[in-house]
């Protein structure tokens, strides 16, 4: 998980009153948003409300190999969402549905959002003896990411990019999932042309400390389930973030993040969101010799200016891995909000 931005300045208006900003630029002024600031590690697992297909392979019987689903049309990336109308979200139940099947089976599948329906007959496995399909299936997607905040009313932001599948392509379907704390144990340098990463075994056993909703474009968002750790700080408005020095709040060992100083380079003012709104370059000895600079894994790690959150890191560059791009804080304070004024809606009579 890897990216970060560019920039150029310019007045915005909110309401008619203007004010300055560090650099003698105008910025909007607006009402003023706290959060509580993050940069300290999480796991995080997303799934498809369903198992997602990565493969299929023949069943090895006593009369030979078959291929049960060979002419199905299934394709990787196709999530299985019931098995003869029960739903399929465990793989462990999954597998013992499979093997207690006596006759044809019924898959219900969503492709791009549509659904149809696929059936077969097991064949009986000749070293188990249980019936397969010979279907590879995962319950989700998992990685290594980095919290920017929790807002005051419990909703989180993290990643500041979406999250994809690399083995399937699939990421609008994943959506809900959960976050769990980590502490970095390694770290793979990075080098120009090959990206590093940071670390970490995730405990899918232990509690979650987020329920994730949204996976959009510019992060990930939920709700926030642990007490907030960090500091409260106000997120900048549109026009704040100007080159020269800051900081970035991330985490290289443990789970405490420590602060290590960076330089914008550029900064694009962006209307509506988008992920590169910022690019930095990393100035910070300790960070240059233990990481290489931006690596994966730090997406979503808070940078912070004049003290007050101006975005997240997203990107490195794989070219130069001192440098990176970066989200704009506001924008992904605002999908936080959207998440929670979802949570505050009544239910439907």
């Amino acid at each position: 998980m890897r990216k970060i931005i560019e920039l150029v300045l310019s007045a915005a208006v909110f309401a008619g009153v203007m004010s300055a900003g560090a650099d003698g630029s105008a910025f909007a002024a607006a009402e003023e948003r706290y959060v509580y600031v993050g940069g300290a590690p999480v796991g995080i697992t997303l799934d498809a409300d369903g198992l997602i297909v990565t493969g299929i392979c023949d069943v090895r019987t006593e009369e030979g190999s078959v291929s049960p689903l060979g002419e199905s049309g299934l394709q990787v990336g196709d999530v299985v969402k019931s098995l003869d109308g029960g739903r399929t979200r465990n793989l462990y139940d999954f597998r013992r549905r499979v093997a207690e099947s006596d006759g044809e089976v019924t898959l219900e599948v969503e492709r791009d959002s549509r659904r149809f329906e696929v059936t077969a007959f097991p064949a009986k496995d000749e070293a188990s003896g249980e019936n397969r399909l010979g279907l590879y299936l995962k319950e989700d997607v998992c990685g290594i990411g980095t919290l920017t905040f929790v807002t005051e009313e419990g909703a989180y932001a993290a990643l500041g990019h979406h999250v994809a599948d690399p083995e399937t392509g699939l990421s609008a379907e994943l959506q809900q999932g959960k976050l769990f704390d980590v502490a970095i144990d390694g770290v793979q340098r990075g080098e120009p042309g090959r990206a590093g990463g940071l670390q970490a075994e995730i405990n899918r056993l232990a509690a979650p400390v987020g329920l994730n909703e949204e996976n959009t474009e510019i992060g990930i968002y939920g709700r926030w389930k642990s007490l907030p750790r960090g500091e409260k700080i106000r997120v900048a408005g549109r026009g704040e973030a100007h080159p020269g020095h800051a900081k970035v709040l991330t985490t290289l060992s443990g789970g405490t993040p420590e602060f290590y100083d960076v330089d914008v380079v550029k900064v694009e003012p962006q209307s509506e969101r988008a992920q590169k709104g910022l690019v930095i370059a990393v100035r910070d000895k300790r960070l240059l010799e233990r990481a290489g600079g931006i690596v994966q894994g730090m997406s979503g790690s808070p940078i912070i200016q004049d003290g007050v959150l101006i975005g997240a890191v997203t990107h490195v560059f794989v070219t130069d891995p001192t440098r990176g791009y970066g989200v704009h804080a506001r924008f992904m304070m605002d999908e936080a909000e959207k998440v929670a004024k979802i949570r505050e809606l009544p239910d439907a009579a």
